[in-house]
């Protein structure tokens, strides 16, 4: 932790008084084009000192990206997995101070990855994975097509009460209430090692040893964001490990636990980026989950977030990925558009909002919102369309819960599971 504050320390004094034209042999090399000196000098740099702020104000980085220097970037974003936010002296990032396009390409996303839109079926984030959909047992059937056929997956509920929808709004509530306490946080710490800041820190990166290994360029930036979280007791950082593109972020639709727990334990630490507003994101779907939308819609039903869902404030990034269904699909492109009425804590802004709150993704060009599981929405509209169809989302407002209610729930809840058993 010294070193840590040691570091900052020498980086806000270079910031208040840059040395202009001091700057290390590297630095030059990418500033000026040198890709033979930086070929040679980027393997014996460490990932820390790859990173540093140069005297001047700068990094090797922003050097490279300012003066048009293609190749270097390249072998800086992609072989070393060089750190993308990092402000110089005018407080920008390199991508903001990108010389042309072709340098800014550099920092999107791979061409065919997208987190926007579900439609690879060789990889795709499945939307049976991704959505539970709860519908009221006692609204009124309809004798009509959507009630003959509904998908038989495992997300899906297909009698449940709207009492489930309330219980799923106070889950959430008391989940996120307990998980933010300190109070409840040191109980765990001394009672239950299973959520001690050890176990959380080895089973994020029990899940990055599998997932992300040493050959990947990005496995020094995933080590270092995982300590600089759980040093500095931060969720930026975890934030911007889930939008790494790696086999850790693809895993997490299987498991959400290892991230979603450290995630809810510093929520409040994110309030300044509870987003309200509007955002969109692009699904494949069959006739079959089609139907249980509209079932949902009629029924006054309720969808839930079961992973991380990431949705973009830019519409048409959402639809130029659904793109448009053809005859001889068997899926129907689709948009699902998510609106926030209210702020939702659980709905996380990741975009750059001010010098002080900087962007957390590592792709600054897609603008995500990132919606966390358990996150739930009512279906209010849908709008049928011959290319592409839209779902109209809003966002269910989680119910403010106290400490001592969620304390109660938790041994309600406790009280009645043992009741049943003996």
């Amino acid at each position: 932790m010294g070193n840590t504050d040691s570091t900052t320390k020498e980086e806000q004094r270079i910031l208040s008084q840059p040395q202009t034209g001091e700057a290390s042999e590297f630095y030059w090399a990418c500033r000026n084009g040198n890709i033979e000196k930086v070929k040679q000098l980027l393997p014996t740099i460490s990932y820390e000192d790859l990173n540093r702020l140069e005297p001047n104000g700068s990094t090797p980085l922003h050097a490279a990206s300012y003066s048009g220097q293609v190749e270097i970037v390249r072998l800086l974003l992609h072989k070393r997995g060089c750190r993308r936010d990092r402000l110089n002296r005018h407080g920008l990032t390199a991508y903001e101070e990108a010389f042309s396009d072709d340098i800014r390409q550099l920092f999107h996303r791979p061409a065919g990855r997208n987190r926007f839109c579900d439609q690879d079926d060789s990889e795709q984030e499945d939307v049976e994975k991704m959505f539970e959909i709860t519908v009221k047992e006692d609204a009124k059937e309809e004798e009509d097509d959507d009630s003959e056929e509904l998908s038989e997956d495992k997300w899906l509920q297909q009698r449940a009460t709207s009492k489930e929808i309330e219980n799923a709004q106070i889950f959430l509530g008391t989940a996120t209430r307990l998980t933010g306490s300190k109070l409840v946080r040191l109980l765990l710490d001394d009672f239950d090692k299973d959520f001690s800041q050890g176990k959380l820190k080895e089973d994020l990166n029990e899940m990055l040893t599998e997932h992300v290994t040493h050959k990947d360029s990005a496995y020094d930036k995933c080590r270092a964001l995982v300590t600089k979280a759980f040093a500095e007791n931060r969720p930026e950082p975890l934030l911007r490990l889930y939008s790494l593109e790696t086999g850790f972020y693809r895993a997490l639709a299987n498991d959400v636990e290892p991230l979603i727990t450290p995630l809810y334990i510093l929520l409040e630490k994110l309030k300044p980026r509870y987003f309200q507003g509007v955002s969109y994101r692009g699904v494949k779907m069959t006739a079959k989950d089609l139907r249980s939308y509209r079932r949902a819609l009629k029924k006054n039903g309720a969808i839930q977030t079961k992973t991380f869902c990431s949705t973009s404030l830019d519409r048409s990034v959402a639809e130029r990925f659904a793109g448009t269904t053809n005859m001889n699909d068997e899926k129907q492109s689709v948009l699902m558009i998510f609106n926030f009425a209210e702020k939702c804590d659980t709905a996380i802004n990741l975009n750059r909002l001010s010098n002080e709150l900087p962007c957390l993704s590592e792709y600054e060009n897609e603008k995500e919102v990132l919606v966390f599981p358990m996150t739930l929405f009512y279906v209010t509209h849908i709008e049928e369309g011959t290319n592409c169809m839209t779902i109209y989302l809003k966002n269910i407002a989680v119910p403010k819960i106290g400490l001592f209610r969620a304390l109660k729930r938790v041994y309600d809840t406790e009280k009645w599971t043992n009741d049943r058993i003996y």
